[in-house]
């Protein structure tokens, strides 16, 4: 964060992966740094059709050398505000409830339920 602040830089955005853990953190180190902060996350969304099971999927390495299935398709979403902070806080909670204990995937209903709407900004990576 001091090197974001030394090269002049007044914005940093946070986008965890499947989660909002390292936000506290984030915010503290950008408060003292003087640089503004912006939160967000990166989820998986579900795919619209079902998949092809048999086409060539992207295996990921994860901590301790296990491979994991990458979802097709992630998105990147930022709170503008405060009530869209909120919104996401509820959308990575909800998507960790239903995935029970595997890997969170968004659904497009949850998607609907709690980004859709002011405060949120939607970016798609895929």
């Amino acid at each position: 964060m001091q090197r974001a602040a030394e090269r002049g830089m007044t914005t940093l955005a946070l986008t965890d992966r499947d989660t909002v853990a390292g936000t506290v953190r984030f915010a503290k180190a950008a408060a003292a740094s003087g640089v503004r902060s912006v939160f967000g996350v990166d989820v998986a969304v579900a795919p619209l059709t079902p998949p092809n099971l048999t086409a060539a999927r992207s295996r990921t390495p994860v901590r301790g050398g296990a491979h994991v299935v990458e979802p097709p398709l992630r998105i990147t979403l930022l709170a503008q505000n405060a009530a869209g902070w909120a919104r996401l806080c509820r959308l990575v909670s909800a998507a960790r409830a239903e995935a029970d204990g595997a890997l969170p995937v968004v659904s497009w209903a949850l998607l609907r339920a709690y980004a859709d709407s002011e405060g949120t900004v939607v970016g798609v990576k895929h």
